[in-house]
């Protein structure tokens, strides 16, 4: 039984987190699972994505944090999207469609 209420896409794609780089690695409605190069500072983080010929911007709160042993440098995160925007909502339709 699925227990999150949508469902999500894998992606790769690159982001601005908190004005730095990050990958996406799957997306939904509500949530990204992002892979970066930093750790967060704080559990609020603004990220801007590149889609459907614009910028989206998105505030977005760190649910949990996993530290990869193999990549030292590298983190997970599961980040839910408060308050996403309809062109966000959009976005992750059209990867529905893909």
């Amino acid at each position: 039984m699925e227990k999150r209420e949508y469902k999500r896409y894998k992606t790769r794609q690159i982001v601005k987190v908190c004005g730095k780089l990050g990958v996406v690695n799957d997306i939904s409605n509500s949530g990204i699972l992002l892979s970066t190069a930093f750790s967060p500072k704080d559990r609020k983080l603004d990220i801007s994505i590149d889609a459907n010929g614009g910028e989206i911007n998105l505030i977005g709160f760190v649910a949990w944090v996993k530290w990869k042993k193999q990549l030292k440098s590298l983190n997970e995160m599961g980040v839910m999207i408060k308050d996403a925007p309809p062109e966000y909502l959009e976005f992750v339709k059209k990867l529905q469609m893909a």
